[in-house]
């Protein structure tokens, strides 16, 4: 395997950490002390509506990002290692972006993923204030402003040594925290003037001046999910801002109705009335106006209850009433579409969407949008003559592997479906090059290419070309990062042969299997 996970006593891990080091030569290493594995301290203070809307996708980017980043860092070839250190359970996206991490590692080369877990230690009754602002903090700082935390309280120096540790110029704890700690208002905001706090921390800061400090779009991103942080943040800062008036009352009440929608995964349509009726009585600027509408849209269109999809369109029109970038545009009547959709009015969704793509006519800049477009109303024309012509339409503006995945799957299944096979090979032989190409992909692009490459090989297959369905296979199976030995046994069943290129991928499917399990371990705290 190429996963490790180990139990390690608090007081031996320095010791490990110098060891894999040692022996790995080259490391990356992550802290998890209480902020997601992810998470870069590149951020500029953002606009707080927009960073609040958009908070699930940034996570989701950023994330990426970093995998991103390790991926390149592994592609550099020779032995290297990622290793993590945990102080407490790892969160759901911890773990993913260790499973994407572990998919990462070349093959053939000396890689591996440790994952270092502390035994918990007794700590000494004294220094709960400084366990106390290190939690405040995020779990660690940077050794200059500990030292300026030091130089402020005077802690004894035997009380640090105790309970705190120290990796790669940061402070940490010495062992996992389970007792109280002395969290207050007071201890947050002296935290916050030196150090850039999670949003849970700034949430408990009075001074909304210092409390906007705090945020980022990569902050909002990381409170995303958490329970009601955000909404808890905005809110304080919008009751700060009647009090003092340090920030604009429109700024502030913008950011607390984003917040208010960030943080819902459901919302009816009479509570979106209402946000919407706030922002405008609360004098928000039309644009983040616009961008409520949207985000309240998406969110209705999705619901079972057609009668919260009847307020989704009136959400997405009350958008493009107001100045709102044309992408934008077109991405409501595509909600709009699929609320239509859902409610079986299949004319209205079809027509929705010819008034989006009139609308993108001529402007190269939201390929995405049109690739979209193209694709879901060629879904709603399955099995006209237009159908075709709509995804070839859409296949000839997709400018990268995601919106070509977008569509790829469907154009082949079409084509295949009218005997055009050799189009299929053209599109998938494209789309493979997009693949290899990219910086970095994922699980839905993987998901595409696997699927057009078996549909070419299934029917080659039936014609009884093995050797020519093989060759598919392969190309799909190659391409496939996650562990999946059962879809290679299928495959070869399939087959009736036992090609050498394909036994090879079995066999590394296999330990990409149990190296995944045994992270996704993590969560049940199996080590």
């Amino acid at each position: 395997m190429s996963v490790t996970v180990l139990s390690v006593e608090s007081a031996w891990i320095p010791g490990v950490l110098a060891d894999l080091r040692a022996r790995h030569g080259q490391v990356r290493y992550y802290l998890s002390a209480g902020r997601p594995l992810w998470l870069t301290n590149d951020d500029e203070n953002a606009d707080l509506t927009t960073a609040l809307l958009r908070c699930h996708d940034e996570r989701e980017a950023r994330l990426r990002k970093e995998v991103g980043a390790v991926r390149a860092w592994l592609a550099e070839g020779g032995k290297r290692a990622v290793v993590v250190e945990m102080f407490a359970a790892p969160t759901r996206d911890d773990v993913r972006f260790l499973q994407e991490c572990r998919m990462r590692l070349v093959r053939g080369e000396a890689q591996s993923i440790t994952v270092l877990r502390h035994i918990r230690a007794t700590l000494p009754a004294g220094g709960d204030e400084i366990l106390a602002m290190l939690k405040l903090a995020g779990g660690a700082v940077p050794e200059k402003e500990f030292r300026q935390w030091h130089r402020n309280h005077d802690w004894d120096d035997d009380i640090i040594r105790a309970v705190t540790s120290t990796r790669d110029g940061l402070r940490t704890y010495a062992t996992p925290i389970t007792r109280d700690l002395p969290i207050t208002p007071e201890l947050a905001a002296e935290v916050a003037t030196t150090s850039r706090v999670p949003l849970s921390t700034a949430a408990l800061i009075t001074d909304p001046a210092l409390a906007l400090k705090a945020f980022t779009a990569g902050a909002a991103a990381e409170a995303a999910g958490q329970g009601r942080t955000l909404s808890r943040y905005a809110g304080n800062l919008y009751r700060g801002a009647l009090k003092t008036g340090a920030i604009p009352h429109a700024t502030a009440a913008g950011a607390y109705l984003a917040a208010l929608v960030a943080d819902r995964r459901r919302v009816s349509g009479p509570l979106a009335e209402i946000v919407l009726g706030q922002a405008s009585k609360w004098e928000v600027a039309p644009d983040q106006r616009a961008m409520l509408a949207y985000s309240l849209g998406q969110l209705l269109a999705k619901d079972p209850d057609p009668a919260q999809r009847a307020s989704a369109a009136r959400c997405f029109a009350h958008a493009r009433e107001l100045d709102v970038p044309l992408a934008q545009v077109a991405a409501s009547f595509n909600g709009a579409a699929l609320a239509l959709y859902r409610d079986r009015d299949l004319a209205g969704a079809v027509t929705t969407m010819r008034t989006a793509l009139e609308l993108l006519e001529g402007h190269d800049t939201v390929a995405d949008q049109q690739v979209q477009l193209l694709t879901n109303l060629a879904k709603l024309r399955r099995g006209t003559p237009e159908a075709v012509g709509l995804y070839r339409r859409a296949w000839g503006i997709a400018d990268d592997v995601a919106n070509a995945t977008y569509v790829a799957s469907d154009l082949v299944r079409v084509l295949l479906e009218a005997e055009e096979q050799a189009e299929a090979e053209t599109v998938a032989t494209r789309l493979l090059e997009l693949f290899d190409r990219a910086a970095d992909t994922g699980q839905a692009s993987e998901k595409a290419v696997s699927a057009v490459c078996f549909r070419l090989a299934d029917r080659h297959l039936a014609a009884g070309a093995t050797a020519e369905a093989g060759r598919w296979y392969l190309a799909g199976i190659s391409r496939m990062r996650r562990g999946a030995p059962d879809v290679v046994d299928a495959v070869l069943h399939n087959l009736g042969e036992q090609p050498e290129a394909l036994l090879g991928e079995r066999a590394a499917h296999a330990l990409v299997a149990d190296d995944l399990l045994a992270l996704r371990g993590l969560l049940a705290g199996v080590a």
